[in-house]
């Protein structure tokens, strides 16, 4: 064999070795609609034993430092219970260094998550070893539970929630999206946290446009009154 043989020969047997080396991400939150990295296949499927919660404080993406947002973790439940959202295959040495580098910034570096690794179920049952993307009770922006009342508790994140952004946007967008984001695909998702999260942000909005309009057809009426 020719010395560019041998040469095609090694290139070849590399991009085949690239070709097979797989980093599989599940995403709950704002992956699911906004991803910046190349992905080879996407997949609906369910993690078991954990559920969502907004337990996390976020100053970047969706809040400041002065008025932080919230954003959506996962949170230890039974064993049984399943959190639907997507996994995401990258493949090739190339698109999973960038994938990486691109997830540790966002989650990590701005988020304060960290990766842990949890068994993916597709909608066929077959199962994948998947990182996600979680905060625990050990970083400063992690808040918990406030109220002893679960829907108390709901009540608070809403108030925090309305009338506050970031550079990717407005927090109460963040919640809406991820709740259409949720139940699109997964229409018999049982997500009482997100769901009762997103009727009280919205509620809140709502009252928030009506008092605005109420407020302008009072001062056009002193205006008109005046002249």
């Amino acid at each position: 064999m020719s010395k560019k043989a041998d040469l095609l020969s090694g290139i070849n047997e590399e991009d085949q070795e690239n070709q097979t080396l797989v980093f599989k991400v599940f995403g709950y939150g704002s992956l699911l609609w906004k991803v910046n990295f190349n992905y080879s296949s996407r997949d609906h499927g369910h993690i078991k034993g954990f559920q969502r919660k907004f337990w996390q404080n976020n100053k970047t993406h969706r809040g400041t430092e002065e008025k932080p947002g919230r954003v959506a973790i996962l949170h230890e439940a039974e064993e049984d219970k399943t959190l639907s959202g997507g996994m995401f295959t990258i493949k090739g040495a190339s698109d999973i260094e960038d994938a990486k580098q691109k997830l540790d910034t966002r989650e990590t570096v701005l988020g304060g998550y960290i990766s842990i690794q949890t068994k993916f179920y597709d909608e066929c049952g077959v199962e994948s070893d998947v990182t996600v993307f979680t905060a625990t009770p050990d970083n400063d922006l992690y808040v918990g539970q406030i109220c002893d009342h679960p829907h108390d508790d709901v009540e608070h994140i809403a108030t925090q929630v309305v009338g506050v952004q970031g550079r990717a946007g407005t927090n109460a967008e963040y919640v809406i999206k991820l709740a259409n984001n949720v139940r699109r695909p997964f229409p018999n998702e049982d997500d009482d946290h997100l769901f009762l999260l997103e009727k009280k942000v919205t509620e809140k909005l709502s009252n928030r446009s009506r008092t605005v309009q109420i407020n302008y057809e009072q001062l056009n009426g002193i205006n008109h009154h005046d002249i």
